[in-house]
């Protein structure tokens, strides 16, 4: 079979035949991820940060592929399924990782919440998605909590690959369910490796994570994450109880792969100015719409005028130059300029040392009533209301404790990192909220807060009083002293 060798700056030559770089990666859809930057607006604060979709998403078919071919060098894992359950299940896995991603709207995440749900739920039911759920006994739920990009990737993935798929021998369907973390083969109860294939793309230990932590690592430069990659490539294993596991290989590097994920959570996605590169890119899309009156990113918009990141930028800089008063301008040139201002505390340390009060209960307040506080403070320090935001990562929630849910086999016997004893009780840094506000204003900003956080959440507990009701003399006290930022 003829193959195409691409060079990774990650993984070194990723080779894949010539009949999917001609039915899927030389294609518009998926061309178009080249210009869909992984991480947003990361890129403002580590300039190397430019890689995109499009890579990973090679990254996640090199991955898939090595460790499906390792797993099938396991007798353990060939037995009672034939040669070709086991190629149908590798074709089935390769398409998927290549295409898992290609419904990722312009700067990835950040642009999801102006998909119209309606329109998008309406195009997937369109494509014959529910029906083929339903018709494996699975049911509504994968669709019903997939991710706006999940579902517009299915979409794509059946009306613009279907022809494609079905030449390679592939189901367009399996493919969906595989993204989303299902395998319809295997609910109408075909072997226990296909349920293999699907977790291989959507678990605590699949090959998306792993390329992504580690090009996020790699390519920004950060330098958080230190685990030996091939060692866990190596480890993967199965059981047909348990499904997917890691053998005892990855006991050597699996700290290091749980620590250094969340370190490059805690430290590039969601370090300070990363928070804020994002959060006024957001605010960007959304005063856009205030602005001209329609949403910058649509369902139609990327399946079928290919959106990507320059063309929604265009879009902003055109509406900024046309409306030069208003806030979107204001935004726009805040961004271009990369003239971002200082959070009041850049990581826990600093916000225990800046803040008289128990920081958690303080952190919680300020995240519950973020909306409140920002024009309030807005008031109080005469600014504009978007110069003042109280924010945290625009990442999804992370709890460690999902990784200790990760598969160990030794001697026959699977169970988790943590039933194993290996995780611990080594607890790990949590996201703090973060206030940005004006130079030379972030004393008196926490001293202002630590006034209305003393009235509303005080010893007493009571939160009737609010800032408002606080009385000059009180405010003025709390706003003595130097403006200077230390």
């Amino acid at each position: 079979m003829a193959t195409t060798q691409i060079k990774d700056p990650v993984h070194g030559y990723v080779e894949l035949p010539d009949a999917l770089v001609d039915g899927v990666v030389d294609t518009r859809p998926f061309q178009r991820l080249r210009y869909v930057r992984q991480l947003s607006a990361t890129h403002l604060v580590y300039p190397g940060a430019n890689h995109t979709r499009f890579e990973h998403s090679l990254g996640v078919y090199h991955l898939g592929r090595t460790v499906f071919e390792n797993l099938r060098r396991q007798s353990y894992f060939t037995r009672d399924a034939s040669v070709d359950e086991l190629e149908e299940i590798q074709r089935t896995l390769e398409c998927a990782c290549l295409l898992h991603d290609v419904g990722h709207p312009p700067f990835s995440h950040l642009s999801e919440g102006l998909l119209d749900e309606s329109v998008l739920r309406e195009r997937v039911a369109d494509a014959g998605l529910v029906d083929a759920f339903d018709d494996a006994g699975v049911g509504g739920d994968p669709l019903r909590s997939a991710s706006p990009h999940e579902l517009l990737g299915c979409v794509l993935i059946v009306e613009a690959y279907g022809h494609a798929l079905r030449a390679f021998d592939v189901d367009p369907f399996e493919v969906c369910a595989y993204v989303l973390g299902y395998s319809l083969a295997y609910e109408r109860g075909e072997p226990w490796q296909y349920g293999v294939g699907a977790q291989l793309l959507h678990s605590p230990i699949d090959v998306d994570r792993l390329d992504y932590i580690t090009r996020d690592n790699r390519m920004t430069g950060a330098g958080v994450l230190s685990f030996d990659v091939d060692r866990m490539v190596d480890a993967y294993t199965a059981h047909p109880e348990e499904g997917l596991a890691l053998s005892e290989k990855a006991l050597s590097t699996i700290g290091n792969y749980l620590e250094g994920r969340i370190a490059l959570y805690m430290w590039v996605t969601q370090h300070h100015k990363s928070v804020y590169a994002n959060r006024l890119l957001q605010a960007m899309l959304d005063e856009y719409t205030a602005t001209v009156g329609e949403r910058p990113v649509s369902v139609d918009g990327v399946l079928e005028r290919e959106l990507d990141d320059n063309a929604v930028l265009e879009r902003l800089r055109i509406a900024a130059r046309e409306n030069p008063d208003s806030r979107l301008a204001s935004m726009y040139d805040r961004f271009r300029g990369r003239r971002f201002p200082a959070t009041c505390w850049k990581h826990r340390i600093a916000l225990a040392d800046r803040v008289d009060a128990d920081i958690d209960a303080f952190a919680a307040w300020l995240t519950s009533e973020d909306d409140r506080l920002e024009g309030l403070l807005a008031d109080a320090l005469d600014v504009p209301p978007h110069e003042v935001w109280i924010d945290r990562s625009y990442v999804p929630a992370y709890d460690p404790d999902e990784l200790a849910d990760i598969p160990i086999a030794y001697g026959g016997t699977t169970r988790s990192v943590g039933e194993w004893g290996l995780y611990g009780d080594r607890a790990f840094d949590v996201p703090i909220p973060f206030v940005f506000v004006p130079a030379g204003t972030k004393r008196r900003t926490i001293r202002l807060l630590e006034a209305a956080f003393a009235h509303e959440v005080g010893p007493d507990g009571d939160r009737v009083r609010r800032w408002a009701g606080v009385d000059g003399s009180e405010t003025e006290a709390a706003t003595r002293g130097s403006d200077d930022d230390r």
